[in-house]
């Protein structure tokens, strides 16, 4: 048995077919790719699918496994006249459907309405809820923790705050159930349905409680989950049909026995007695609510409208009232819970936004007047089948279709002449003015940190490029610079967070409890902080800066530095790779002078406040289940790039932790850049490495650099034994040069055999983590690599 292997640990299991290829590509030639392998699994021709109107790029956040589009033909129904708080005047609706007669009968039901003076209409409320479950020991914790938690309401709704300016926090409504408590959250989202809004604001409100001891109680807490069903997402529930989960909505007509007649073919008296027979039967039945069609409307508008169609069964809920009155017939319906928004979604895709269009539903409010549009339509749509069932018509007709907490965070308006001049000041330019700025297009690749945290928070984080025209001394010139917008530390680790949720099971139960550990703590100011060093050992192989400009108040962290042009191999991970071997000499060569200046200073870094958390070995060996997790995870979804022979390994270089990271821990340590590859890297045309994005740097040993290099930059051709000696020593004898130090050269070999391990157990499982959420072209080759450096290596003595 091999060191570390347990052999009652199962592999996880692999799936006898192929994976959709170009997984988590939102590209035109992705799709077809995917389309093609489609057509050979099924050995269908599929020609329908051939071509799309859609921009692939553009569906990120709609669709995985990309291949086509279905159409759904789109009637328009009515004219409707709705007097409405936010509808006023004639409506058409789309109706995206296949059930023939459907439009018509709609019509037909919206022209009686209208002849009759038309329908009103009222948004009574909008809630949208969330509610997790958080399961105690006993009873007794259960209780006190459901008795505390509506105590802090406003610390929740700062909390949610975070998250969302659109969303706001009604209350928290506690329900105990045995020895757990489910907590439902209810918000207001604005002109978003919110499902997604509420959930992530919900888990984030939930983190501020986890994080509070006195408020679960020590040792109490066994579990929590973010929905625990009660909330009543995507279901039918009386639930839903008393208290309602989105919109609430009324409308109401009164029509004359005149136009029941002439228009819905029936009597006053006939369709009130044919509504009291659908009624009976609904109670008899159990039906929630009561209604004759309203599911075929609010399907149909929400296939045209790009809503969330799983909603359908909360939404269609309906209770539909017809009265007899002298003058002819009253009719109202209420439907409860309209999970509806106007942005978000499936809003934004180009049919869909039209018809929201031609509805006049785009802009704010907008939600609230689909609403009102919906319910009429759907009292209009009812009108007309009742009248149809009490005629004899329904079937020779189918014979014949989201802050509390505010924060006046930095914009990029403020990147403005005054504040580049003050940059420039500050950069030993003294003198210059700026005369104008201008954002500039350069095709560059972000920072995973950035592009993912981009997506979780609602500011501007990343990289912009700006040009700027400027007079010194009367000659005016352009400069060309780089302004770096970081995300808070609490940002990133949200968004590490909700990738780790989405991949589940043991990988998100696991991942919160060291979700500090992991290096990102800091990662908002400590790159900040190493661009204000003055050593020229470190200040040579990284941008010119110009500014550093910090301010927590604002969650302001902003580098303004150098535009990189004219280098050699710029951002090369997706692309050509192209390093030589001269650029891996220049690039270890210079690495060595970069890390000799914190080499055999250990003490004074861990003192600097920006260091963030050091990694350790007891450290790594509580983390073991996450190591366990990660290595499954990418194992499981990722075979076609993990093999079985990877994983096996892997779970025994984690099974003997214990036994080769106290090695690391005992070795001469350095501050390392700890993202050391090619999407962070170029040479200068002098020759010079040019080093940017130190935001995960920390104390490590200075072959952990070494090795993220070798396995991200080397051709798969270089990598033999003569090669990576060759270059390892580049880097060892660099070192030495700069700091005078004697560094003995098996003991380096040993540490460069550990760092390469350490990569495999954390750094590539939380790469895997990112790819399940965002596809990363260079992470195959990346992994291949690094498991051909490790063979190359073979560890000795299990270390």
């Amino acid at each position: 048995m091999n060191p570390g292997e347990n052999p009652g640990r199962p592999r996880p299991p692999r799936p006898a077919g192929r994976y959709v290829p170009a997984r988590g590509i939102y590209t035109e030639s992705a799709r077809l790719q995917r389309l093609a392998w489609f057509r050979s699994t099924t050995r269908l021709e599929l020609d329908s699918l051939q071509h799309t109107q859609l921009d692939a790029g553009k569906l990120t956040g709609n669709i995985e496994g990309f291949v086509g589009t279905v159409e759904i033909p789109v009637g328009v129904a009515g004219p409707l006249l709705i007097h409405g708080e936010n509808v006023q005047g004639e409506v058409h609706a789309p109706m995206a459907t296949t059930e023939g007669a459907l439009v018509s009968s709609a019509t037909r039901g919206a022209l009686a309405v209208t002849m009759a003076g038309g329908v009103s209409t009222r948004v009574l409320s909008q809630t949208m809820t969330r509610a997790p479950v958080f399961a105690f020991s006993r009873l007794s914790a259960a209780s006190r923790f459901a008795s505390v938690i509506p105590q802090h309401l406003e610390a929740l709704r700062t909390a949610v705050g975070q998250v969302s300016d659109h969303a706001r926090l009604l209350s928290v409504q506690p329900l105990v159930v045995g020895r757990t408590v489910h907590l439902k959250f209810r918000y207001t989202t604005g002109d978003a349905a919110g499902q997604n809004m509420t959930t992530a604001c919900t888990w984030h409100a939930c983190q501020w409680i986890l994080d509070r001891s006195h408020l679960i109680g020590p040792e109490e807490l066994e579990s929590f989950i973010v929905e625990g069903n009660t909330s009543g997402d995507k279901k039918a529930s009386s639930q839903a049909m008393a208290e309602g989960r989105g919109i609430r909505v009324s409308a109401d007509c009164l029509l004359p026995g005149g136009i029941v007649e002439r228009v819905l073919k029936t009597t006053p008296d006939e369709l009130v007695r044919g509504y009291q027979h659908i009624a009976a039967g609904a109670v008899h039945s159990g039906v929630l609510g009561s209604n004759a069609n309203t599911a075929n409307m609010v399907a149909a508008l929400f296939t045209a409208t790009g809503q969330d169609i799983a909603c359908v069964h909360e939404s269609s809920l309906s209770q539909f009232v017809l009265e007899r009155r002298p003058e002819g017939v009253y009719a109202s319906i209420t439907l409860p819970g309209l999970a509806i928004g106007t942005v978000g979604g499936g809003t934004h895709l180009p049919a869909q936004h039209e018809l929201l269009e031609a509805m006049g539903c785009t802009g704010r409010g907008s939600a609230a007047r689909l609403a009102e549009i919906i319910a009429g339509f759907a009292l209009a749509l009812d009108l007309s089948t009742v009248s149809a069932a009490a005629s004899g018509q329904f079937a020779s007709a189918h014979e014949r279709l989201g802050r509390n907490r505010p924060v006046r965070r930095f914009r990029l308006d403020e990147l403005d002449a005054t504040f580049f001049e003050s940059a420039l000041g500050d950069s030993g330019m003294p003198g210059v003015k700026v005369t104008g700025v201008e954002a500039v297009r350069i095709p560059m690749g972000p920072s995973v940190l950035s592009e993912l945290t981009s997506r979780t928070v609602k500011k501007d984080v990343g990289l912009f490029p700006m040009q700027l025209r400027v007079e010194r001394d009367d000659v005016a010139d352009k400069l060309d610079v780089m302004v770096k917008v970081k995300p808070t530390d609490r940002e990133v680790i949200k968004m590490a967070g909700l990738a780790a949720a989405l991949c589940g099971g043991p990988v998100a139960a696991h991942y919160r409890a060291f979700d500090r550990r992991l290096g990102f703590v800091g990662c908002d100011v400590r790159e900040l902080a190493l661009y204000e060093q003055t050593d020229t050992r470190f200040t040579s192989l990284v941008p010119k800066q110009y500014r550093i400009h910090r301010d927590d108040r604002r969650e302001a962290y902003v580098i303004v530095m150098e535009c990189l042009r004219d280098m050699e191999l710029m951002d090369t991970s997706d692309r050509g790779r192209g390093w030589s071997r001269r650029h891996l000499t220049i690039a270890l060569r210079d690495l060595g002078q970069l890390h000799s200046v914190w080499y055999g200073k250990e003490s004074a870094l861990r003192r600097m406040p920006w260091i963030g958390h050091v990694p350790n070995a007891p450290d790594m060996v509580e983390m073991r289940d996450l190591w366990l997790a990660l290595a499954d995870h990418s194992a499981q979804e990722f075979p076609e790039i993990v093999s079985g022979r990877h994983h096996d390994r892997l779970l025994d270089c984690i099974g003997t932790i214990d036994r080769w990271w106290p090695r690391i821990e005992a070795m001469p340590r350095t501050l390392v850049h700890n993202d050391f590859n090619p999407r962070n890297l170029a040479v200068r045309a002098d020759g010079r490495l040019c080093a940017y994005d130190w935001e995960l740097a920390t104390l490590h040993i200075p072959q952990h650099d070494l090795a993220e290099l070798l396995c991200t930059a080397l051709e798969p051709a270089d990598i033999d034994a003569a090669v990576v000696q060759e270059l390892s020593e580049v880097h060892r004898t660099s070192l030495e040069t700069h700091t005078g130090a004697v560094i003995d050269k098996d003991r380096w070999e040993l540490g460069y055999r550990l760092a390469l391990k350490d990569l495999a157990v954390n750094r590539f499982g939380l790469y895997f983590v990112a790819h399940t959420v965002r596809h990363y072209g260079f992470l195959e080759q990346w992994w291949r690599n690094l498991w051909a450096l490790i063979d190359l290596a073979e560890t000795v003595d299990g270390g």
